[in-house]
C-alpha cells in the first residue's frame, strides 16, 4: 500500500503528540489540544483504507515509559538517530579535520 500525503501527515502528528505528551509527562496541555484538533481534521481527509489501518493498530500516542523512544513508523527514522553534519566546502569529515590541523 502506498502512503497518501494525508497518511504521512497523520503519522507526523502522531509523533508530535507522543513527544508533546512525553515532554509534559502525560499532563494535558494546550499544545496537545492543538495537535489533537489537527489530527481530527487530517483523519477526515484519509481514505477509508488508511483509516482502517490506523484503527487496527490502536493508539500509539501515549508514552508508557518516559525513557522510551517514540513509536517507529515506516516513514520516519527514530528521533535518536544522529543527523548527518554538513561539511560545507569539504568532501568529507577527514578533509575538514585536516584543513583545521593545517591552519
Amino acid at each position: 500500500m502506498s502512503m497518501s500525503k494525508e497518511f504521512a501527515r497523520y503519522r507526523r502528528l502522531e509523533r508530535r503528540l507522543w513527544m508533546t505528551r512525553w515532554r509534559h509527562e502525560g499532563e494535558e496541555s494546550a499544545e496537545e489540544d492543538e495537535i489533537l484538533d489537527e489530527m481530527e481534521l487530517t483523519w477526515t481527509d484519509l481514505p477509508e483504507s488508511e483509516q482502517a489501518v490506523l484503527r487496527t493498530e490502536g493508539p500509539r500516542c501515549w508514552p508508557t515509559d518516559m525513557s522510551a523512544l517514540p513509536p517507529q513508523f515506516a516513514d520516519a527514522r527514530y528521533v535518536s538517530e544522529p543527523e548527518a553534519w554538513a561539511y560545507e566546502g569539504f568532501v568529507s569529515p577527514l578533509q575538514a579535520i585536516l584543513s583545521t590541523d593545517a591552519a
